[in-house]
């Protein structure tokens, strides 16, 4: 599978309620992903987040957000194409995220680890974590044991240690 969705729309006055229906030839983390996305956005458990754009407001969806921290005592959101400043605190965007997806990494900033794509053990003490977009952040030192826990939890790879 190259990680590709073949998504067909049929419109059919007869129905009242829409139905998605995947079609594969097995469960893979693609499917589970894919499941798990349409779920919350229809039980809109995770609302999207209001920020600020200048003049105007933008609505963004959770899952486009790469990580919330504070800069120069503001609040700053980071997604793939722009970053945003915002008044509401950390602590405020904790109660609201996704706990599935998102995590506090230090007091300064909470991450989306289903942008990550890669955790580097090697500089001693932390954690180094890569995104989507080539950008990288640090786990503070009080939280590495806890995303260490949480990654080994979560890799579902038996035998190793992270």
């Amino acid at each position: 599978m190259n990680g590709k969705v073949d998504i067909r729309v049929e419109i059919d006055p007869s129905r009242e309620e829409p139905r998605v229906i995947i079609q594969t030839a097995e469960t893979t983390d693609l499917v589970e992903t894919l499941i798990y996305a349409i779920e919350k956005c229809v039980d809109n458990e995770f609302p999207q987040i209001a920020v600020g754009d200048g003049e105007s407001v933008v609505m963004l969806n959770q899952w486009d957000v790469f990580r919330i921290h504070t800069e120069s005592r503001k609040v700053v959101i980071h997604t793939e194409m722009n970053t945003y400043e915002t008044r509401t605190s950390l602590q405020e965007y904790e109660r609201i995220l996704d706990p599935d997806c998102f995590v506090r990494i230090s007091r300064f900033e909470i991450i989306n680890l289903k942008k990550a794509t890669g955790f580097d053990f090697s500089v001693s003490g932390t954690i180094k974590v890569i995104f989507e977009d080539d950008s990288e952040t640090y786990v503070a030192r009080r939280y590495v044991s806890a995303i260490r826990e949480l990654l080994s939890r979560d890799s579902g790879a038996k035998g190793v240690r992270i």
